[in-house]
């Protein structure tokens, strides 16, 4: 049994992570979203105090990616799966993407899907395409820097999302976001061109664990107004991206 003085000194150091204010410098500002974010998600602050720390961070992220991020002439979204194309988007036209009810603040118990679903030939499940039979490789629709990453979900975590990446485009004010993955292969703070591989296409995910649920990548992106994302629908920008 664990001493009750460790005990003691193990919880006060867990509510000091959880509830001590972030300090935000420019030192490591990716690294602070992820802290920030991961207190969103699992709800341990208020909309109010989150949105006037990420409105901060942002000024911040954009000021730091002027001086080392990469920039692209051709501004059209890259498709986020090597070797497919927008006929892998769920719904018809698109109409996977339902953003009503849905609040960036609310983190994990968020509603609506505010996202499309883009689905890999799989149908025994194990993660690797049907033709190639290789693992789907997942690539950033844009240049950013990855700001949240999670790589460890197991079967008894709640997180919807399961292993995700968050990548910031901060001269954009943009933020997308990658859920189900298999294996991450970016790390927070690290700056990545568009078509950069970030992962491979997974079943990682509350949801998209469960055998009735097809192997997909989940993908949204986000307009940030004053440190509030707002859900766009990047559709027409995906069939665009195809392009190519």
């Amino acid at each position: 049994m664990i001493p009750r003085r460790i005990e003691l000194l193990l919880s006060t150091l867990l509510i000091l992570f959880l509830f001590v204010p972030i300090s935000l410098s420019q030192n490591d500002p990716a690294g602070e979203w992820h802290l920030l974010y991961i207190k969103i998600r699992d709800r341990l602050i208020s909309k109010e105090e989150a949105q006037e720390r990420l409105k901060t961070l942002e000024a911040i992220l954009r000021e730091v990616y002027s001086k080392t991020g990469k920039s692209e002439k051709d501004d059209r979204l890259c498709f986020p799966l090597k070797g497919y194309s927008f006929h892998s988007i769920g719904g018809k036209g698109g109409s996977g993407y339902q953003a009503q009810g849905y609040d960036f603040f609310d983190g994990n118990d968020h509603t609506g899907h505010p996202g499309h679903d883009l689905f890999i030939r799989d149908k025994n499940q194990d993660g690797l395409d049907d033709m190639t039979g290789k693992p789907v490789e997942v690539l950033s629709v844009s240049p950013g820097m990855v700001v949240s990453v999670n790589f460890d979900w197991k079967p008894s975590s709640p997180l919807r999302g399961g292993n995700y990446i968050w990548i910031c485009e901060p001269i954009k004010s943009r933020y997308y976001y990658y859920a189900h993955l298999n294996e991450i292969f970016v790390r927070v703070g690290q700056m990545v061109s568009k078509g950069d591989r970030l992962g491979i296409v997974g079943r990682t995910g509350v949801k998209a664990y469960l055998r009735h649920s097809p192997t997909h990548l989940h993908f949204v992106a986000h307009q940030s107004m004053d440190g509030y994302p707002k859900p766009i629908n990047p559709y027409i920008e995906l069939l665009r991206g195809n392009q190519e």
